[in-house]
């Protein structure tokens, strides 16, 4: 495997850098620990979201010209709102703690160990289908939920009920969507039975430039 060295240099530098901002940031504050630890394994795990190229929010499953850019950034809005306000719950907010220290945070974290879990799992299988879309998007699920829980704050629960699910929703309907038609295509006009995660690429493209095509016609 190529070692993207400019890539890994810059994660390197965040890693220690932010290791050190939040250890400076948190520690003055009481139950702060345990979210400090959520905190690295997070940004960790972005880190090498980042190395790898992917999109931590979204399956992927489909080319990346037929996302929706504007629920695209609105769910990197909430996601990084959200860990912005988890931050400020230790921070300032106090009266916006949930409490059970550090039974919560200790819950969130291990939410967010088991949604990474469950995502590279789906990922290392590449079977790009309906079933394994729907578990991705399970996965984002449990990790918005251990934002909530690993700062251990009141508004994350009511902010992730009612706007970040609806947005995993969203994006898993609309992917969904996606998958629906590129299989009629594959099982119905192409008159494949079964389809190679190798073959994947090929056949999106065929898919893609039938789709080019419609469009030119109208």
């Amino acid at each position: 495997m190529k070692i993207n060295w400019k890539r890994l240099a810059w994660i390197i530098f965040i890693y220690l850098y932010t290791g050190l901002f939040f250890y400076n940031c948190l520690r003055p504050f009481d139950n702060w620990f345990v979210s400090y630890i959520y905190t690295l394994l997070l940004i960790i795990w972005l880190g090498i979201e980042y190395y790898q190229k992917r999109l931590f929010f979204q399956a992927g499953f489909i080319p990346f010209e037929l996302y929706m850019w504007p629920l695209r950034a609105l769910f990197a809005l909430f996601f990084y709102s959200s860990f912005i306000i988890g931050i400020s719950t230790i921070v300032w907010w106090h009266k916006n703690q949930i409490g059970l220290y550090p039974l919560i945070q200790i819950i969130g974290v291990a939410f967010l160990i088991y949604s990474i879990y469950l995502r590279w799992q789906i990922l290392s299988t590449k079977k790009f289908d309906i079933s394994a879309s729907s578990k991705f998007y399970l996965s984002v699920t449990l990790l918005l939920v251990s934002l909530a829980l690993g700062y251990g704050s009141y508004f994350l629960i009511i902010y992730t009920i009612f706007i970040g699910f609806i947005l995993v929703f969203l994006q898993y309907k609309f992917e969904n969507s996606r998958l629906k038609d590129f299989e009629r295509f594959v099982y119905n006009t192409q008159k494949i039975s079964k389809i190679q995660p190798k073959d994947y690429e090929k056949l999106w493209l065929r898919f893609l430039n039938k789709q080019l095509k419609k469009k030119k016609k109208k």
